[in-house]
């Protein structure tokens, strides 16, 4: 089905550029490098709540977060859904579409958001030029896993309440102290359930390391360096 909650939008060729020029595939690119993207690179604004691609659907192109927040999800076969990443300015969605037919994960956008999207074929003919963006690539891949192998370590054999500290500490080291979060959003991204989440955020906020602000989709953080000793 087509998205009806997304749009190309009118981004100047300067924007477009810089926005580029923030992503960590393209590190180490010479800024006249990353200029040859510019016309191939299509400026869209998605709706909050809208997907930008889905689980299983085709990988024909290479996206770039503009703006606003993303999430990369996966459900599973219970409904329940478990979200990966939050992405921002300066993260690719979905390098691996370089090297897979299929997306394996759903990206959705968490807030109005967006993206730079680039024809895979186009990108492939571009990286076959400039071949420091592969090691950026096996680098940032590199660093997903470890990522999601400690968070697989924390959700077997890690209390569930330290988990969802660890997720607010994860989260403000991105994002700063302020995080534009819904609870259920924290709770896929923790691994629980939203109840669990609310029982927990409520927990910290009597402490006082988080704030009030937290029941209004906003999340925020007053003493991190408590967050990060956290003690039950």
């Amino acid at each position: 089905m087509r998205n009806t909650r997304s749009r190309v939008v009118d981004l100047e060729p300067g924007a477009r550029f810089e926005a580029l020029r923030q992503c960590r595939i393209l590190k180490g690119l010479k800024p006249e490098d990353v200029k040859e993207l510019v016309p191939l690179a299509t400026p869209v604004q998605y709706a909050k709540g809208a997907h930008i691609f889905h689980d299983g659907d085709p990988a024909e192109y290479l996206y770039f977060a503009c703006q606003g927040l993303i999430k990369l999800h996966k459900g599973a076969p219970s409904g329940k859904n478990v979200t990966f990443v939050i992405a921002t300015s300066g993260d690719t969605l979905n390098a691996a579409a370089l090297s897979v037919k299929k997306h394996f994960l759903s990206a959705q956008a968490m807030t109005e958001a967006t993206v730079l999207r680039i024809p895979r074929r186009e990108f492939w003919a571009f990286e076959a030029n400039h071949p420091v963006i592969a090691l950026n690539i096996i680098a940032l891949v590199t660093e997903g896993l470890d990522i999601e192998y400690n968070r697989i370590v924390d959700i077997i054999g890690e209390e569930v309440e330290l988990r969802v500290v660890h997720s607010l500490f994860t989260l403000a080291n991105k994002f700063g102290s302020n995080l534009k979060l819904k609870r259920e959003e924290l709770a896929n991204y923790a691994g629980t359930t939203t109840e669990t989440a609310i029982r927990i955020l409520s927990k910290l906020r009597k402490k006082g390391i988080i704030s009030s602000a937290a029941g209004r989709g906003t999340i925020v953080i007053s003493d991190l360096s408590r967050l990060q000793n956290y003690k039950r």
